[in-house]
């Protein structure tokens, strides 16, 4: 009886130490999985160094009738009104979406000069973060611009664009210059507009 006891007692504690080894082998297997899972993750996102960039903008010109009073007796006090339409989208690369180098094409209009330009142009992005998602920077693009229907009217492209962006939204001011002449003034606008990027 005695020997029996201290058999059922070896066995007991070989059960013990078989299911604490299994119990630890089974932790240590998901705890790896799960480790493997997220370092795979990680790699994908920071692998991906390509943006696509979208505008949609308006450009303002100074209101020459400011100051005018409307057959209501209102009185019209606005400094600018909208000039056209701008439109422009971007495919380039990134290094932590800081810096940036992309090509662009586009549309813009200017409905007093009755001009459409279909500008095509590279765009330096630099933009340092200023909070958790927000940063602030600009963009200064250069390539050349084409009047459409006006003959072969065209000139050298330059812009300028004050950006603030939270996540993949911007709000932005922007100065063109499309490099031609019509009816002997430079051709040029200042928009306000957004954008969306895509990282």
């Amino acid at each position: 009886m005695l020997c029996r006891q201290q058999n059922l007692k070896k066995q007991c504690k070989m059960k013990f130490r078989f299911l604490l080894f299994t119990f630890l082998v089974i932790s240590w297997s998901f705890a790896q999985v799960e480790t493997s899972i997220n370092d795979s993750a990680s790699t994908k996102q920071e692998t991906k160094i390509t943006f696509t960039q979208f505008e949609l903008s308006v450009p303002l010109q100074g209101n020459k009738n400011r100051g005018e009073v409307f057959p209501d007796g209102s009185v019209n006090n606005s400094w600018f009104v909208p000039e056209g339409i701008n439109s422009s989208f971007g495919y380039g690369i990134h290094l932590n979406e800081w810096l940036g180098w992309s090509a662009h094409t586009g549309i813009g209009m200017k409905l007093s000069e009755k001009l459409i330009v279909a500008p095509v142009f590279s765009n330096l992005r630099i933009m340092p973060k200023i909070g958790e998602e927000t940063r602030l920077g600009i963009d200064v693009g250069l390539g050349q611009s084409f009047a459409l229907g006006r003959g072969d009217l065209s000139g050298t492209y330059k812009r300028i664009k004050l950006n603030l962006e939270a996540s993949e939204f911007q709000l932005f001011i922007e100065i063109t210059s499309y490099g031609f002449q019509l009816h002997t003034t430079n051709q040029g606008s200042i928009s306000v507009g957004f954008g969306v990027l895509t990282f």
